[in-house]
């Protein structure tokens, strides 16, 4: 490299040559500043171009290497849409088939090789079910619009049916261009029948709460036809051809067809199926009587014992059949049932849950059709009874006090006819004797006492006839009373009968005390002749027979004096007596000295003989005579469990000794006559009231007065 004159850089070539000979040598120089630039520029060409192969190279390979993963990605796609659970296909923009996955395969019947590459058009022509056009399509008319839709296709053998539901969406290229759409579809048809069930369960549920409100407020003569009515609705909504209901026979040997519906056009047999002998079918009638329901789709799931039921049933040309027990608190009246005829029907848990809860609201509805039909009977009995009694019958409402029903036998006791008494009820009132007026007030004011209530009331013929009333108080379900019900005896032969031995009983007493009086005078006249004679000197042997005389002649006063009590005994009818006031009077009366004598009675009364007076007497002068060291009497009352009062008399006395104790109360028994604690059990049995001693000797008597229920009240 040389500079020229003008400083600047030359790169020159020069070549030195030996000339031959000589010592001599020969240079030359050529420029070859511009060569030397070519070269270089030549070199920096070749060096980019050389890169520029490098990059095209490297481009081509990451191309390739794209291209290969492009491949591998739309193979993995293709691989995972033919994969997917759900049935997927694919179209591209012009509507050809360009995948065909393996559900739709199998859903549709149809393979790859026979629809890839065919347009749209073909999958609506070869399988039944798919509209056209496909939501596929309808996404590449619309320009990319998503869309959804439910299908119903048919399976190849045209048995069963599938319910699918059709989601497609576009699919677009790289640069966001539509390039196809894809369609995937849902096999829903588990979700269906699911649903399907639950709607079909909901609307039975809704069959048989129907049923159950019905029946609740079901008319009593309403009731037999409204089991009618139940298998009816029952079979029109399972869809069955036949429904009906078997009752058994009170000694549960045969059973009889006793309601029954058909569809249209299926033959009626409930006239063929009467008296069937309930063991000719052993196993099912077996599972019935055991509660259980019998399920049958096809006879074919008969168990090999049923032998008889298969024979029974084909017989009949039942196909599909279910059974329930009607029954009701564990016993089982009957069956009822639902068969088809013509197709199979399958049934569900929930159907035979529902139909059981159905056959007890039939067992139920049976059970009140035989409460029914028995009441009805027994309805007739009374009613025959009660229109042909002697006895009137009258029933009056609780609230208005309107006379709602008098039994045919009226007009022959009081001469007034039902309907004189019905228009008028103050009639009624207005009959009763004044006399007896009170008597009946409280027999309205006290419709639920225990007892019978007398009383006279005037007929039509102007004159009283007795009647005996007993009132029945009938209460509603609440507990409130709602009527009133009078049984009214004529008892005017019954008071004639009184009246004549009242009569007769006052003629025997005055006979009695006539004769009483002359055997007392005789008895008074005997004893003071003994007297007299008893003050003269006598020999012993005399005084001593005269003293047995003496003793003797006192006997028969004090027994001619009892008779004097006795005789009044039951004489006048009983009635209620307060007990303080006796027990204040007999203690006036005969004013023991040294005794105190205390109550705790409170109001206690009792219902009990006139002479319930003598009974008090009685105890206070036992106690007075045979107690010897009493100072305190005690008279209590204790309530009993039954409702009735036990009244108790108390001394602190010597008692009553051991060996007399069960039979101080019989006649002759005792240091004096015998006959005071005699009369004491005789009064108040007279009403039903006991009597019994429960004291300790040496401790003092103690007697118990046991008053039952409706003779005692206590306030």
């Amino acid at each position: 490299q040389l500079i020229d004159r003008h400083g600047s850089p030359k790169d020159v070539c020069m070549t030195v040559g030996v000339i031959p000979g000589t010592d001599r040598s020969v240079a030359s120089m050529i420029d070859v500043s511009d060569r030397k630039q070519f070269e270089k520029e030549l070199h920096t060409a070749h060096v980019q171009m050389t890169a520029a192969l490098t990059e095209a190279r490297e481009s081509q390979e990451a191309l390739a290497a794209q291209c290969r993963w492009m491949e591998d990605h739309q193979a993995t796609l293709q691989g995972i849409i033919d994969f997917l659970p759900d049935p997927t296909f694919v179209l591209d923009r012009e509507g050809t088939v360009t995948i065909w996955n393996r559900a739709m395969e199998e859903v549709t019947g149809i393979t790859k090789s026979q629809i890839i590459g065919s347009e749209a058009g073909a999958i609506s022509g070869k399988v039944q079910g798919f509209p056209s056009p496909l939501l596929a399509e309808s996404v590449l008319s619309s320009g990319g619009e998503g869309t959804t839709r439910e299908i119903h296709i048919t399976s190849p053998d045209g048995r069963d049916e599938t319910h699918l539901w059709g989601k497609a969406s576009a699919l677009y290229d790289a640069r966001g261009m539509l390039s196809g759409a894809i369609e995937s579809l849902r096999d829903v048809t588990e979700h269906k029948a699911m649903e399907a069930q639950i709607r079909h369960r909901i609307d039975l549920e809704r069959v048989v709460s129907s049923i159950s409100a019905r029946f609740v407020a079901l008319d009593p003569d309403g009731l037999d036809d409204a089991l009618g009515e139940t298998i009816q609705t029952l079979g029109s909504f399972l869809g069955v051809d036949r429904s009906y209901i078997f009752r058994f026979s009170s000694d549960r040997t045969t059973t009889d067809n006793t309601h029954e519906w058909c569809a249209e056009g299926i033959e009626s047999q409930i006239a063929l199926l009467q008296g069937i002998q309930i063991d000719s079918l052993p196993w099912g009638m077996a599972q019935i009587t055991a509660g259980r329901a019998i399920c049958i789709p096809t006879l074919a799931d008969l168990p090999p014992e049923a032998v008889a039921e298969h024979e029974f049933l084909e017989g009949y040309g039942v196909v599909s059949i279910i059974l329930v027990p009607v029954a009701i608190a564990g016993e089982v009246m009957g069956l009822m049932g639902f068969e088809t005829t013509v197709r199979e029907r399958s049934w569900s848990r929930d159907d035979v849950t529902l139909l059981m809860i159905v056959g007890n609201l039939a067992g139920n509805l049976l059970a009140r059709i035989r409460a029914h039909k028995q009441l009805k009977k027994s309805e007739e009995r009374f009613r025959t009874l009660v229109e042909r009694a002697h006895d009137c019958y009258i029933r009056v409402n609780a609230v208005s006090s309107a006379i709602e029903y008098i039994s045919p036998s009226w007009k022959h006791l009081t001469g007034y006819t039902r309907r004189e008494y019905m228009d008028n009820p103050g009639l009624i009132k207005q009959s009763i004797h004044p006399e007896d007026r009170e008597i009946f007030q409280v027999m309205m004011r006290e419709p639920d006492a225990d007892r019978l209530y007398t009383f006279r009331a005037l007929r039509k013929d102007r004159r009283y006839a007795w009647f005996e009333v007993c009132t029945i108080p009938i209460y509603g379900d609440d507990g409130d009373l709602v009527a009133v019900e009078y049984a009214v005896h004529n008892i005017d032969a019954w008071k004639q009968n009184e009246t004549a031995l009242i009569e007769a009983n006052r003629k025997l007493s005055l006979m009695n005390s006539i004769v009483r009086h002359d055997i007392l005078n005789q008895v008074t006249v005997l004893l003071g002749h003994i007297t007299l004679l008893q003050d003269q000197p006598l020999d012993q042997d005399v005084a001593t027979v005269l003293e047995r005389l003496q003793a003797a002649a006192e006997i028969i006063q004090s027994q001619i004096e009892f008779t004097r009590d006795y005789q009044d005994l039951g004489a006048r009818s009983p009635r209620w007596f307060a007990v303080k006031p006796l027990v204040t009077s007999v203690a006036q009366a005969l004013r023991p000295a040294g005794i105190q004598i205390t109550t705790d009675l409170g109001g206690a009364s009792i219902y009990a003989d006139p002479l319930l007076s003598s009974v008090f007497y009685n105890l206070l002068e036992n106690a007075m005579r045979h107690g010897k060291v009493v100072t305190t009497i005690r008279v209590t009352t204790v309530p009993e469990d039954g409702g009735g009062i036990r009244i108790v008399w108390e001394d602190d006395g010597t008692g009553v000794p051991y060996a007399i104790k069960s039979r101080i109360f019989d006649r002759g028994v005792g240091s004096h006559t015998g006959l005071g604690l005699f009369l004491v059990r005789e009064i108040l049995s007279i009403t039903g009231i006991a009597i019994r001693e429960t004291g300790t000797p040496g401790e003092g008597a103690r007697f118990e007065i046991l008053v039952p229920e409706g003779c005692a009240r206590t306030g």
